[in-house]
């Protein structure tokens, strides 16, 4: 037999011997604990989890950040956010269970610019509370306008001053809030879902007289004493501003957030997922109420917000409950142009647009959709970089296009932009549970989508709105080509399933190629399962719509209307 060669032997184990330090430093671990933080819930943990976080950073590419299982307590701070990873690749941060508690003048995370990040495994709530609530005692409806006195529950933070409020906030002022039923955790269904407040007054310690905007007053008259009112404080007595997202995703590619459990969130989007140019993963989290919790509500505004991303999110085995706005929106925010300089050269104010991003360009008015072009080149705007301003031009003419600026019901008749290179398509929306809020589950704008296994369950609008959105807000694109299936849909406030196409004339079915199957939808009296209007190629197969007593009614709960 003959010997094998030593010196080859050698030199492969001298090779090993240089490369195995190099392979193991690729994966560093730095634990939370080696940097002096208690983890009793009481003392400011927060410099030192930064300082660890620091050093997680400074470790470099593939390095893992882990919390021990405790309670932290992040106190106040001066950043937007208590967590934030900005320009970074490659890095993991475990929770595994820990409880943040935080101060709700900072949100919880920030993720921007950042490629490759996982974040998991913590249960977050905000102390003190950015919220107040309580019992109506009394309601007050005279001609056009109207009030209710609510006495605040013990617990729960008061109010602060109302000239603070529009000293700090001017036109905004308090926003809104809304009536909770006197009895279980949900607004109270027969009532308008919103009041906007106008003045808040302090009558003795612990009692508030809340006196609506006056358009709003008519809608009091059936809110009775026992009633309850939810609102949340954008700034707190000793003059916090709690109004901001609580978790941002933006500009970054490949990042995943899971097993995150949100209790309570302060006066924003509890996920705003933007402007990312690859997938973004959102799995296992929970916007859930904390046992044994008076709180009526987790949270203001929606749960995801998602906009302007290059490819949409995947959304999986998420609960939902509490929001007082849409557990999911997802599509591309409106651009109007604020100057036009030529028939291809405007200023446009909204979203962002690159050389090279596919541009629709909708009127409202006749309902058609003007061109589909794209973007040659950006200009530097003369009048100074406003980053939420585009001087650009586009590659095909453009006549007849109309100014605007997006003012809420102002500019309705103004011409739509849309940047198709980011309207969140592709997205996915599985195995999800949604439980009673006050809105819709979903508000779908994107397209190539599928929306597929999820339970809907008494949430206070639809199931599923899939189209374009003008007037209020705006925001589009049409969706198209989206597959909706296998679904569990129960007693929505209003019809489960709505496919449309929205604008001011015409009968343009921009929204279509929609595939609805093997859906079970429950209805409640005087609602429908499936309602199309002015929307193209829906294929409906395999549905079943059923009354309160279990009786099929697909005969009488589906609408199509143009």
């Amino acid at each position: 037999m003959n010997s094998i060669p030593k010196r080859p032997i050698i030199l492969l184990f001298i090779l090993l011997a240089l490369t195995f330090p190099l392979l193991s430093s690729k994966t560093k671990v730095i634990q939370v604990k080696d940097f002096n933080v208690a983890g009793d819930g009481k003392t400011d943990d927060g410099p030192a989890i930064r300082n660890a976080l620091e050093a997680a950073v400074k470790a470099g590419p593939g390095t893992r950040l882990v919390f021990e299982p405790g309670t932290y307590r992040l106190g106040s701070y001066a950043q937007h956010f208590h967590l934030q990873l900005e320009n970074l690749h490659d890095l993991t941060i475990e929770g595994n269970g820990s409880r943040m508690i935080l101060h709700p003048g900072s949100g919880f995370l920030l993720i921007d610019n950042c490629k490759n990040i996982i974040f998991r495994g913590f249960t977050v709530k905000y102390n003190p509370l950015p919220f107040t609530q309580g019992t109506i005692q009394m309601v007050v409806v005279m001609p056009d306008k109207g009030f209710f006195d609510l006495k605040i529950q013990k617990g729960f933070p008061l109010p602060p001053e109302d000239a603070l409020v529009k000293k700090y906030f001017r036109a905004q002022g308090w926003r809104w809030g809304s009536v909770i039923d006197p009895k279980e955790r949900h607004r109270r269904w027969d009532v308008n879902d919103h009041f906007e407040i106008d003045t808040v007054m302090k009558i003795k310690q612990g009692l508030y007289r809340f006196k609506v905007e006056d358009k709003y007053a008519k809608d009091l008259l059936p809110v009775c004493s026992g009633d309850r009112f939810f609102m949340p404080l954008r700034l707190m007595a000793d003059k916090v501003i709690t109004a901001g997202h609580n978790i941002i995703i933006r500009g970054s590619s490949d990042c995943t957030v899971e097993d995150i459990t949100i209790h309570s969130a302060r006066s924003g989007m509890i996920f705003s997922i933007s402007r990312n140019e690859g997938r973004i993963i959102l799995r296992r989290n929970k916007i859930m109420f904390e046992p044994g919790t008076a709180n009526l509500c987790t949270a203001w505004k929606d749960g995801i917000h998602c906009k302007d991303n290059r490819i949409g999110p995947i959304i999986e085995d998420f609960f939902f409950e509490g929001m007082l706005d849409d557990s999911i929106n997802i599509g591309a925010n409106t651009a109007m142009a604020v100057e036009v300089f030529s028939s291809t050269e405007f200023l446009l104010k909204g979203p962002a647009f690159s050389p090279g991003d596919k541009v629709m360009v909708f009127d409202p008015v006749s309902g058609e959709i003007m061109a589909k072009t794209r973007v040659v080149k950006l200009k530097k705007n003369g009048k100074g970089i406003n980053r939420r301003k585009t001087h650009l031009v586009l590659a095909d003419p453009i006549e007849g296009v109309i100014t605007g600026s997006k003012q809420k019901y102002i500019d309705k008749k103004s011409t739509h932009f849309y940047n198709m290179s980011y309207s969140c398509n592709d997205f996915v929306i599985r195995n999800c549970i949604f439980k009673p809020q006050r809105r819709h589950a979903m508000l779908i704008r994107g397209s190539n989508g599928v929306i597929e296994n999820n339970t809907i369950d008494s949430v206070g609008g639809g199931a599923v709105f899939m189209g374009n959105e003008m007037g209020s807000f705006y925001e589009g694109p049409f969706p198209t080509n989206n597959i909706i299936r296998n679904n569990t849909i129960r007693n929505t406030q209003r019809n489960a399933i709505y496919i449309f196409t929205k604008q001011l004339k015409g009968s343009f079915k921009h929204t279509k190629n929609i595939i609805v199957e093997d859906n079970s939808i429950t209805v409640l009296p005087g609602k429908l399962g499936i309602v199309i209007k002015k929307a193209g190629n829906v294929t409906l197969k395999g549905n079943r719509i059923l009354d309160q007593q279990g009786k099929n009614i697909n005969n009488i709960g589906i609408l199509i209307k143009n």
